[in-house]
């Protein structure tokens, strides 16, 4: 994450982007006052609460028309019934992460409740320091019903950990996902290589089953013009100045310049591992070969995209149970995601996985809130299950359905467009993000349900493939202190740009291989032993926390 900076000329600027902001808000309606809880008895007047967020990116589905949405009904009835009047002043999302850090900065005229989602660990942590943020432990403990408790203790146990301070002490809240597999079972979904499917079947080519059949299959997709556009100019799109690319888990590498090994509970680096060379081996095979195309490292999104509609990419990394490449390509054609292929004989080939608990974004308490008591009961709100359910999935029988075997499935699966015109979406899409946090029971059986069989089967036999490493390394490491994130800050600075350049260089075969002890010994020196130290004693107190 990178750090801010408050200088007195960013400051007025803010502070112009603030007026600004407030003016809008108070002609386009954008800013909302005494919404929820109107309909309270004078009993429940007590449980006013100011929350200051932004305003949503959804282009259709918008916060401030949420009255027409039956989801924001029900949401709306769960605060009211909490005795809770909720104010919001809500910020174009283009302008929030200035707006942020400006009011926070100022520490004056804060509101109750504020997602600080764009300000990083280390400014947050000094704004707790200054007094300027709440510990949420002793609010949960004094004033809690008992749900906030529920979800971080029983539903999402890892939660706790990636939000315990270095002082042991919890200044946010958090958004919270899990996925799960018949209703128990942890639901990751792989990265991996993908493969036009179409193109071996016109062929009549085998699926690759190892990393050299891989690269005979790709030589023969690009000489036997799978396209039929009379050129070679079937690729495979691949970024070597990095290791989140799937192949580089085919030689058991990790996704980073450090790594977590979640299952050994260790911390180790790709330059270490036992593949490495290899790995960079088979890119410049690949590279020699004519098959990576060279040209779309380091290109942007829109570069890789046109070569996706043109027909022309025989082969990328992405998710497995991805469905939103297909459509972009002229003609159409099918992405077959492949298991992970063995590489080298001694070494297991690692899946590369996204974790099926997730925890992101920052929702805090601060100084100036009038009643923590109504603060607290408004988490204690997010954090239900009816919540969850009207977020998540919405309204049964209107935007999900239960399937023969129980679990819920989406009913409506129109655009954006067309649900805002009907009026039917689940909460998520309309209030996730905002000043609402997201608490999430996904299940895999809808995502199956919503995919070719090919995919599915790719999904169900990676569910208990080992081994793996994760593509969020950070969701398993716990809060550095002060003196851990300074060091790693400036170790990175260096070895970032180092790693990313030597990696290129060695796919490219602009580097050597025999100079192999050089290349470690300038890590070592840039502190990759130090980082990956650091990291180690930031997973084992993750690890720790209870």
């Amino acid at each position: 994450m990178k750090r801010w900076k408050r200088t007195i000329v960013s400051a007025m600027a803010a502070v112009l982007v603030i007026g600004v902001v407030t003016a809008c808000n108070n002609s386009s309606g954008e800013s909302t006052k005494k919404d929820s809880g109107d309909s309270a008895s004078s009993g429940q007047q007590n449980g006013k609460l100011r929350l200051l967020g932004p305003a949503g990116s959804n282009k259709y589905i918008k916060f401030d028309d949420r009255a027409k949405y039956p989801v924001w009904g029900e949401v709306d009835k769960l605060l009211s019934d909490a005795g809770l009047q909720l104010d919001y002043e809500l910020v174009p999302s283009e302008q929030y992460s200035v707006v942020i850090k400006t009011r926070m900065a100022s520490g004056t005229n804060l509101p109750d409740i504020v997602n600080i989602s764009a300000l990083d660990n280390t400014t947050v942590l000094n704004l707790a320091k200054q007094g300027v943020l709440l510990d949420l432990k002793p609010l949960i403990e004094k004033y809690s019903n008992g749900n906030i408790k529920k979800m971080y203790d029983v539903e999402f146990p890892y939660a706790k950990k990636s939000t315990t301070s270095p002082d042991g002490k919890m200044y946010w809240f958090s958004d919270l996902h899990k996925k799960t597999y018949q209703g128990k079972d942890p639901a990751p979904v792989s990265l991996t290589m993908l493969i036009r499917k179409d193109w071996l079947e016109k062929l009549d080519l085998p699926v690759p089953a190892t990393a050299e059949e891989y690269l005979q299959t790709l030589k023969a997709v690009r000489d036997k013009d799978a396209n039929g556009n009379g050129k070679k100019d079937e690729v495979l799109v691949y970024d070597p100045s990095k290791f989140d690319g799937a192949i580089a888990q085919w030689f058991g590498l990790g996704t980073d310049i450090t790594a977590v090994d979640v299952e050994s509970k260790k911390v180790v680096s790709p330059w270490y591992q036992d593949g490495i060379k290899d790995y960079f081996r088979y890119l410049q095979q690949l590279v020699k070969e004519g098959l990576l195309d060279t040209s779309l490292i380091g290109a942007t999104a829109e570069q890789k995209q046109q070569k996706m509609t043109e027909n022309q990419v025989a082969s990328l990394s992405d998710y497995n149970l991805e469905t939103y490449q297909e459509p972009t390509i002229q003609g159409g054609g099918e992405y077959l995601p492949l298991m992970p292929l063995k590489a080298v004989e001694g070494i297991t080939p690692a899946a590369q996985l996204e974790p099926p608990f997730l925890v992101w974004q920052k929702y805090a308490i601060t100084k100036d809130a009038k009643n923590v008591e109504a603060a607290i009961k408004f988490f204690d709100t997010i954090y239900s299950d009816k919540y969850a359910d009207l977020l998540y999935w919405g309204i049964e029988g209107q935007t999900y359905k239960k399937d023969d075997n129980g679990a819920n499935v989406y009913i409506n699966n129109k655009s954006d467009e067309e649900l805002a015109k009907i009026g039917q979406t689940p909460g998520v899409k309309l209030f996730g993000d905002t000043v609402f946090p997201r608490v999430q029971f996904a299940n895999l059986e809808f995502e199956l349900s919503s995919v070719p069989k090919y995919k599915a089967d790719n999904e169900l036999s990676i569910l208990n493939y080992k081994p793996y490493f994760v593509n969020m390394n950070g969701n398993y490491l716990a809060i550095p202190d002060d003196k851990q994130l300074e060091t790693k800050t400036k170790i990175l600075t260096n070895l970032s740009t180092y790693s990313t350049e030597l990696a290129t260089k060695l796919a490219l075969g602009q580097k050597s291989l025999d100079h192999w002890d050089e290349y470690i010994a300038e890590m070592k020196k840039l502190g990759l032993d130090q980082l990956i130290e650091i990291d180690q004693q930031l997973f084992d107190r993750y690890n720790s926390i209870e």
